[in-house]
């Protein structure tokens, strides 16, 4: 083992009891938090009133997402390694764009879905459907960012630039919206070499739950066939059998 391995000292537990009693309330705040930023982007007949909001509401929550950083490093045994397990929690206070994928740590944490097997499976299903999701909602904003103040660009609204990354994505590649700009075409680049490789993990793991859980279908009706075999051959019904 190096020297390095040996001085890493794990997360105190005061820091995991933490996350796990506030896993529920910070998945919620994240959620409002992304339908918030949406909105703020994607609504443009917003008033002021509604815009001051609606920024006020991200501003606030967004001091939630420090305060708990901040509680976490002054409760943790180890700063360093708390920002070497957690780094990405700390990135995404700095880069918005990054936010929403956070949303995946505190889905990970929470206690619900740590009872079963069952629930942990379900648990990746849902994580990787989650960032598929994230993956194409942030490119497709990354590309009408850049887009829309060209004057040819013909992705003018985030709701364009959605339908876009989704057809990408799915490579069904209409043409109604393509990107024109050099920024825009670089990102619609990244988009299509990552959507391979997230289909290609989504479609595994749907697939790889279905089959386990048709496998344990199987195996509990099998074990219930043979329950109902036991019950039906009494000893009774063993000795009235045998000849005289």
């Amino acid at each position: 083992m190096s020297e390095r391995k040996r001085r890493r000292r794990p997360l105190s537990p005061r820091v995991l009891r933490w996350e796990d009693r506030t896993a529920w309330p910070m998945f919620a705040l994240s959620l409002v938090f992304f339908a918030a930023w949406v909105w703020s982007l994607a609504d443009t007949k917003l008033t002021v009133h509604q815009q001051n909001l609606l920024v006020g509401l991200i501003g606030v929550l967004w001091i939630v997402f420090i305060a708990d950083i901040v509680v976490r490093l002054a409760i943790c045994g180890s700063p360093r390694e708390f920002l070497r397990t957690r780094w990405f929690e700390a990135v995404a206070l700095v880069i918005v764009y990054l936010r929403p994928f956070v949303i995946l740590a505190y889905l990970w944490r929470l206690p619900w879905f740590r009872a079963s097997a069952s629930r942990q499976r379900l648990r990746l299903v849902i994580l990787v459907s989650i960032f598929t999701l994230l993956f194409v909602f942030t490119a497709s904003t990354l590309v009408w960012l850049a887009e829309r103040q060209d004057a040819h660009a013909n992705i003018v609204n985030l709701g364009d630039a959605i339908w876009w990354g989704f057809s990408t994505l799915a490579t069904v590649g209409y043409g109604d919206f393509v990107p024109v700009t050099p920024l825009g075409r670089t990102i619609a680049v990244g988009l299509m070499m990552g959507g391979l490789i997230v289909l290609g993990v989504t479609s595994a793991t749907v697939i790889s739950a279905l089959t386990d859980q048709m496998h344990r279908v199987g195996q509990r009706l099998q074990h219930e066939r043979a329950l109902d075999a036991a019950r039906g051959s009494t000893p009774g019904d063993a000795d009235d059998s045998m000849p005289s």
